[in-house]
């Protein structure tokens, strides 16, 4: 088997970080769990929606600790994020993070193709 090959005990995990408004304390969880994963070698799908998305600004307007913390997710294996968004929108999105936008029903069948799915 070469390094390239994941194991069989790798898991495809979307993890969906909306962060009731002002709660940065469910998005750092979140965040904390997306990197765990991606650093033992799973396949993490990263989503943004509702007041987390406010992450995605391209500057920090919450917790300035928290917005550096999740510019590191690239070297966790985590390539790009995903932006839920509604009716078509495209907000500015901060510029160290591939950030993609997903409708509702790419969700959906993001979610029905993860094994573990985990919404913060």
């Amino acid at each position: 088997m070469s390094d390239l090959t994941p194991s069989s005990n790798s898991k495809r995990w979307l993890i969906t970080l909306s962060g009731a408004p002002r709660s940065v304390s469910a998005v750092r969880a979140g965040a904390d769990l997306a990197l765990a994963a991606g650093a033992f070698g799973q396949q993490v799908t990263l989503v943004f929606s509702g007041a987390g998305l406010e992450f995605l600004k391209p500057a920090p307007a919450l917790d300035e600790s928290l917005y550096r913390l999740l510019g590191s997710l690239p070297f966790y294996e985590i390539e790009k994020v995903h932006a839920l968004t509604l009716h078509g929108e495209h907000p500015s999105f901060r510029s160290d993070l591939p950030v993609v936008t997903m409708t509702p029903d790419e969700w959906a069948t993001a979610a029905a193709g993860a094994d573990i799915v985990v919404n913060y």
